[in-house]
Parts: structure tokens; sequence; C-alpha cells
């Protein structure tokens, strides 16, 4: 969960305020693509879990897919598609047999993002600022792909410890 979350939080974290950035580090247009991504990855939380809860069916996560990643209405089982919604469909289906086959790894990023910002507000907690955030950073990357789980007391203790 940490190599998945990592990427997710530091895309977050760019587009955090700063002093000389307070709409933090990306361009309009880069921002629009950073929450079009989030978009699909908040999408991929809710057919994971609805695919393996059976809340949603499987045609019904291939069109809610098409209809929120590529922003094309319409079922994917219409007898009449344009070339736009025939691709996007096809996408949807190679997606969502993965995820199908696959539980619970879609929804890998968003988890490890939330347990990293969640060990950071503890974290800041202690050592408040830039310095602690660098702190935290540098702690947090120092552990490589180790589970937050396994070595947060150990960051925390260590961040009182300065």
């Amino acid at each position: 969960m940490a190599a998945e979350g990592w990427a997710l939080y530091a895309e977050a974290l760019m587009a955090e305020p700063e002093p000389r950035a307070p709409d933090g580090f990306y361009t309009p247009e880069e921002r629009l693509y950073q929450l079009q991504g989030q978009l699909y990855r908040d999408l991929r939380v809710r057919i994971d879990t609805g695919l393996h809860t059976g809340r949603i069916a499987y045609d019904q996560a291939v069109d809610l897919f098409s209809e929120v990643v590529d922003f094309l209405p319409g079922s994917c089982s219409a007898a009449s598609l344009s070339p736009e919604k025939r691709a996007s469909c096809d996408s949807a289906r190679r997606a969502i047999l993965r995820y199908s086959k696959w539980p619970t790894q879609a929804i890998t990023y968003r988890l490890g993002k939330a347990r990293i910002l969640d060990l950071r507000a503890r974290a800041e907690a202690i050592a408040p600022g830039p310095a602690g955030r660098k702190r935290f950073h540098l702690l947090f990357m120092q552990q490589g792909t180790v589970p937050p789980g396994y070595f947060e007391d150990a960051l925390l203790a260590q961040m009182k410890a300065r």
C-alpha cells in the first residue's frame, strides 16, 4: 500500500497551497488533468467495491466506467455506438474484467494515500510547519515500500526525538 499510495499522495501534494504557489504547483490545465485522474481513481473504488459486494453488475460497471472516465453517456450495450463510444466501451470492458478478477487492487492507491495523510497529520501534530513536513517526508521515504503499519510508531518516535 505504501508504494501505491505514495504516487497518489505526491500527486495531491503538488496541488497543496504554498506561500509562493497559493494554488499549488500545477498550471490550471495540469490541475484539471490531476482532478480527472482523481475522479478515475475514485470511480475505481466504487466499481471495485460494488462488483465484489454485489451492489453493481458487470455491465453496469462497464457503462459507468465509460460514462465517467471518457465522459461519454449511454449504454455500451446500445445497438449503435459511435466509434468513440465503441473504443471507450472496449477499454471499459478490459478495465472491468481486470477489476473483477483482482479484488481490492484498484483501491490500494486510495487506501495508501489515506494512510499516508493520516500518518502525516499525526506527525505534523508533533512537528508542525514546513520543517516538520520535510522531516516526515524524509523519514517516510527511508522506509521504502514497507506498509506504514509496520513503521508508523517508529516514525512518530523519530519525529518526537528531534
